[in-house]
């Protein structure tokens, strides 16, 4: 199942790869990343895939210091034409 997530993160790069480090550990696959940089903070809005449930992602996030924020986003609905 598809989700999306919005993180706060400090503006780090080895920030990043500490929380990208725990989505591959988590069993998520990537399929969508944007990194945007915010005073001392990058937003970072990404879309996951896993069979597994999402607050086993969203628990472990939440728990780096250097992430202020998870934020889940309701997945967009693509229309069918």
């Amino acid at each position: 199942m598809k989700h999306q997530l919005n993180i706060a993160v400090k503006q780090q790069s080895v920030a990043i790869e500490r929380f990208l480090r725990v989505v591959r550990h988590r069993g998520f696959q990537l399929l969508d990343l944007a990194l945007e940089g915010q005073d001392e903070l990058f937003q970072v809005k990404m879309t996951v895939d896993s069979d597994k449930p999402i607050y086993l992602l969203t628990s472990q996030l939440s728990k780096l210091v250097e992430v202020k924020q998870v934020e889940l986003q309701p997945m967009q609905q693509q229309a069918i034409g």
